[in-house]
């Protein structure tokens, strides 16, 4: 073999691993871009929800509303927040599948929410605050026949709203426009339904909740029949089961119920923050793992923007509200709960409101 004959070139292992390098760095920066446009397309598309006011001139006397749209109310002064944002979280009791819409032929079976969780996310104060809502609230409604004809408006449980349909969209609809009325027309930004039977799987996709068991549940494992005032974790249908149980034959039993539902979703919702710090991405893919049992109208841009703006804001047990009243037995033998009226001004204009200095 001739001397001078060319040696073979090697390959340049650095340059190789640079040049990986840099691929990689392009792709995950190619990635970041992506996820900080889809968060952004979330945010505009919310804002353009957020168009209406509540109709404070119906719950304050006129000589209170000043011209500027300035608010007296028990000697201070308050204006409308527009940088106030609401989500309405229904829990379905559906009983048997959820068929599709184009197959309903009973518009009476939408199913009862027995679970309503109002989420209040202030981008002026960067807090989150949740609002328990009674099941058995009495709110006005729209009132359908079984063939989904409107027949009438009344006051009925609030619950109710949701079973006026097929149990997709349109109930979820009646539902929210329900609670805004209660709220004095409150402009809710957007939806979120799960069939109570999609609990334990929410549960485990997050690795489960921990909670102090308030009450024995007979219908759960034997960690949660004799579990009172045990702290364990919740897995599988002993979730579903801790937020749904209440003994029927027990007056008011919604109580203790929405007491459970209340330490309940504050674990959660804490778990999901957590989990959404660690993966920006965490609440898209548990927007999947549900999708079976979900009806919302917030898509996945929505989501992400929403959840990775409230892992920055202030959220402990102290931003869970129910609302004040009365329970009674009602003429057909059912509960019904009378919100008190007063305290209900007090939280829209604790909430709704900033007050003027």
């Amino acid at each position: 073999m001739s001397a001078d004959k060319k040696k073979k070139r090697k390959p340049n292992i650095k340059r190789i691993v640079i040049a990986v390098l840099l691929l990689l760095a392009v792709i995950a920066g190619g990635l970041i871009i992506s996820f900080f446009v889809f968060r952004a397309r979330g945010k505009k598309e919310l804002q353009g929800t957020n168009y209406r006011e509540i109709r404070i001139e119906e719950i304050v006397p006129e000589e209170d509303i000043e011209d500027d749209g300035s608010i007296n109310y028990k000697g201070e002064k308050y204006v409308f927040n527009p940088e106030v944002m609401t989500f309405l979280f229904m829990g379905i009791d559906h009983r048997g599948d959820l068929v599709d819409a184009d197959e309903v032929t009973d518009y009476l079976k939408g199913g009862q929410a027995d679970a309503l969780i109002l989420m209040v996310v202030n981008h002026k104060t960067k807090k989150v605050n949740l609002i328990n809502v009674n099941r058995n609230a009495m709110a006005e409604m729209d009132v359908y026949n079984k063939d989904g004809e409107l027949i009438d408006t009344e006051v009925k449980q609030i619950c109710l709203a949701h079973g006026y349909g097929t149990g997709h969209e349109d109930s979820c609809e009646r539902q929210v426009e329900a609670v805004s009325e209660l709220f004095n027309f409150l402009q809710i930004n957007g939806y979120y339904s799960l069939e109570l039977n999609g609990v334990a799987e929410l549960n485990d996709y997050v690795g489960g909740v921990e909670v102090e068991v308030l009450e024995n549940i007979p219908k759960g494992s034997d960690e949660l029949k004799n579990g009172k005032g045990k702290t364990i974790t919740l897995m599988g249908e002993d979730a579903m089961r801790y937020v749904q149980y209440r003994d029927v034959k027990s007056f008011n039993s919604v109580e203790s119920r929405m007491a459970r539902q209340k330490q309940y979703i504050s674990a959660l919702f804490a778990k999901i923050l957590d989990k959404t710090k660690e993966d920006a991405t965490f609440p898209v893919k548990l927007l999947d793992v549900l999708e079976e049992y979900t009806v919302t109208n917030l898509n996945a841009s929505k989501i992400s923007y929403l959840a990775t703006t409230c892992v920055n804001y202030e959220f402990d047990t102290e931003n869970i509200y129910t609302l004040s009243g009365e329970t009674v037995e009602g003429e057909e033998g059912f509960e019904e709960f009378y919100v008190d009226e007063d305290s209900l001004k007090d939280l829209i204009f604790e909430l709704f409101y900033e007050k003027l200095e």
